[in-house]
């Protein structure tokens, strides 16, 4: 059980990058606005260094570092421009190389970084290609999620061809080495790794789940497993899409968000990770959920169009998420990142 304090960055499309602390008893206190940034929405720290990256949102896209200083606030240092519409970004294990998904573009940002985690040179952009069958999303490719896999094999999802694109670094310099199909029409969105070596991938366009199996290397990736994102699939009507999905401590459980249904979902992990299962879908306690950061015996849920971020305690032995507190407003909340402690 946690009984320490712990504090939170949450990227929004409001006027900056907010701080939260949570409480001994699980409960968020009040945000305080860290730095102002326009549409700072996606954010990741430097594995090392006191720093904070966030994209800039925008259709003139950036990639934004912040120093963290003490007493929770953020001081500017540097940014660089990208396609458009960044909402995404991965660090990777060693601190060397920023990867940023641009949603709009259709393309990969890969930025260097030097011991410090500043910016090196401007970044290298690989541009994606395609479409699926849904015309009104899938007109072209759409990069939506970028991950660093443990045999240094570089992931990102694009919900408008229905790929999971891998990379391998040459030099600082990713190319691209793989391309793996999912389903037409899903909208790959978001990834997770299981402590077992199998990828979970939530897709938007149908809320499902998909496990994926390396083989010889993370972009030697196969689907070998589907289910539902929602417990309750006879719901009809209405729009619902995938959003977030996070692994629980242990590795017991993976938690999934659902927009339209308004949901999180609690999924049983079986067969050693090969398999998932719906346990229960809970309300989100809001509107639109987007961002989930699981924090040991609790989970956070950033609800967009709500504007509030709420908080559930985990039952240990179902997994299935009980609202503990109320929710606490900030501004289009839309990701949720530890804080260095």
């Amino acid at each position: 059980m946690f009984v320490t304090e712990r504090d939170f960055w949450v990227g929004t499309y409001g006027p900056g990058i907010y701080r939260m602390r949570r409480g001994a008893d699980g409960v968020l206190g009040a945000p305080e606005l860290a730095v102002e940034a326009t549409r700072a929405s996606y954010l990741a720290e430097h594995p090392d260094a006191p720093i904070l990256y966030a994209v800039g949102e925008e259709p003139e896209g950036s990639l934004l570092t912040f120093a963290v200083e003490r007493g929770g606030r953020l001081r500017p240092l540097d940014s660089r421009p990208v396609p458009a519409d960044p909402c995404h970004l991965a660090v990777r294990p060693d601190g060397g190389t920023l990867l940023a998904a641009c949603y709009t573009a259709g393309a990969v940002a890969a930025q260097a970084l030097d011991g410090d985690g500043g910016f090196v040179g401007d970044p290298t952009i690989l541009s994606g290609s395609g479409s699926g069958p849904n015309a009104e999303r899938q007109e072209g490719p759409h990069a939506h999620c970028t991950l660093w896999a443990p045999d240094g094999t570089a992931l990102s999802t694009d919900l408008g061809a229905d790929l999971i694109r891998a990379y391998r670094l040459e030099g600082d310099t990713p190319r691209q080495v793989a391309e793996i199909p999912v389903p037409a029409g899903y909208g790959p969105r978001h990834l997770a790794l299981h402590p077992s070596g199998h990828l979970y991938l939530i897709t938007e366009l149908e809320p499902r789940l998909l496990v994926l199996t390396p083989g010889d290397s993370y972009a030697d990736l196969t689907v070998t497993g589907e289910s539902a994102a929602l417990a309750d699939t006879s719901a009809t009507g209405g729009e619902k899409l995938g959003a977030a999905i996070k692994i629980g401590d242990g590795g017991g459980f993976v938690y999934t968000s659902v927009r339209g249904a308004d949901a999180v979902t609690a999924h049983r992990v079986l067969d050693g990770g090969a398999a998932l299962e719906p346990v229960a879908d809970v309300d989100c306690g809001g509107h639109w959920p987007r961002d989930l950061h699981v924090d040991g015996p609790w989970l956070h849920v950033a609800n967009e169009r709500s504007e509030d971020v709420t908080s559930f305690r985990l039952d240990a032995r179902t997994g299935v998420p009980a609202q503990n507190g109320q929710p606490v407003s900030v501004p289009t909340p839309v990701c949720l990142i530890a804080a260095r402690d």
